[in-house]
């Protein structure tokens, strides 16, 4: 039987173009910020036409999510080491090298994007923040069971107080900051929150 080398070549065309369309789309986002990414403008820059879009995405929203987890590990970093401090630490490391960069440019802009489009948000809170939410908060509980937290420390005033350098600098439009400066950030809240020995 003889092969037929036009359905073979189209299965890597339809690659290339997918990934253009996500390249591009992450492009604006960054660029632009979601309440600028539209499919005609994702077109024009991919190269591509609106129907081809439209064969995998069924709007801006989806596409704009998926071109932010285009380019990173989804799968969540959940520590454990033994120690509820040293968990924390290494989460939130993880989580600012994700999101340095065009990530968290493009993470701020799904953010802000969530305000409008209830699609948005449901596929950010699904897809990264509660994975890592329910994760931070079972380890908080499990520490405070385990007594490694300070008297009088409050579980969640302490998550907000852990993760407020990672994610607020997003919020108001700048980067994550250096490694050096998020350790000292952390090093500072970890000494109002956890016991250096467990009681």
């Amino acid at each position: 039987m003889e092969n037929n080398p036009r359905k073979a070549a189209g299965r890597p065309r339809s690659e290339e173009a997918r990934e253009a369309i996500l390249l591009a789309a992450l492009a604006i986002l960054v660029r632009e910020g979601y309440e600028n990414l539209s499919i005609e403008g994702v077109a024009r820059e991919a190269g591509t036409g609106k129907s081809t879009i439209y064969r995998w995405w069924g709007g801006r929203g989806d596409l704009a999510v998926d071109a932010f987890f285009a380019t990173i590990d989804e799968t969540p970093d959940l520590p454990e080491t033994g120690s509820a401090e040293e968990d924390f630490r290494t989460q939130i490391n993880g989580m600012a090298r994700d999101l340095r960069g065009p990530p968290g440019r493009a993470f701020a802009a799904l953010l802000m994007g969530g305000r409008e489009s209830p699609t948005v948000s449901a596929a950010v809170r699904k897809r990264w923040l509660d994975p890592r939410r329910d994760w931070a908060r079972m380890r908080m509980a499990r520490a405070a069971e385990a007594g490694e937290l300070l008297p009088g420390v409050e579980p969640r005033a302490a998550l907000a107080l852990l993760y407020s350098p990672l994610y607020s600098p997003l919020l108001f439009g700048n980067t994550i900051p250096p490694a050096q400066d998020l350790s000292a950030c952390f090093d500072l809240a970890a000494r109002t929150i956890f016991r250096r020995e467990k009681a």
